[in-house]
């Protein structure tokens, strides 16, 4: 049986540069970002216009394309056993939301929603001064500057290390990606 895997942590920290490359090594997986289309093709505006105008209708909308995300995991899940690699996922959304003061509650089943849960989580830690390089390097986006406000981006480590149980620490800062990689495999096999 496939495994769900997730590659989470702050912008800047290498989750697509790790989730493209665990899924390039593994043959018939799936890669998966979240949010996923539909949403995605809408999301700058949203986070533009929500992010502070309005963070709980920020929340249920990343909320939403979760819950679409579980029906296209499902869908892969059911069609071969490979592996799915999916960068960010729910434990994203709730963290984002709560370090911006939203009562996100982080639950994958409710009488309203079933989210799936991954089988790992791998949280990459990177230390800010190359975290502002790796930025720097492959431009900014909108949320990668609201994480230059410093009591917002420690809201989000805060909120991330309250949930430590749930994943698998990484450290990322002046590693190779052959050895990141190697790392995650050895936890996935």
């Amino acid at each position: 049986m496939g495994k769900l895997v997730v590659i989470t942590g702050l912008d800047g920290s290498g989750t697509s540069t790790v989730g493209d490359q665990l899924h390039f090594e593994d043959l018939g997986s799936s890669l998966l970002k979240s949010p996923p289309y539909p949403f995605s093709s809408n999301r700058h505006d949203i986070d533009e216009k929500l992010f502070h105008q309005s963070p709980t209708a920020h929340y249920l909308y990343y909320l939403a394309s979760n819950v679409q995300l579980t029906e296209v995991i499902n869908e892969k899940m059911a069609e071969h056993d490979n592996n799915i690699y999916c960068i960010r996922h729910y434990i994203d959304t709730v963290v984002s939301h709560r370090a911006k003061g939203v009562d996100a509650k982080y639950e994958y089943e409710t009488e309203l929603y079933s989210i799936r849960k991954p089988d790992y989580i791998f949280y990459l830690d990177v230390e800010e001064g190359e975290r502002q390089m790796r930025l720097d390097a492959r431009g900014r986006g909108f949320l990668d500057d609201q994480l230059n406000d410093e009591a917002l981006r420690q809201r989000f480590v805060e909120e991330f290390n309250a949930l430590e149980s749930e994943f698998i620490r990484i450290q990322t800062t002046d590693r190779e990606l052959a050895d990141i990689i190697k790392e995650i495999q050895s936890y996935i096999k």
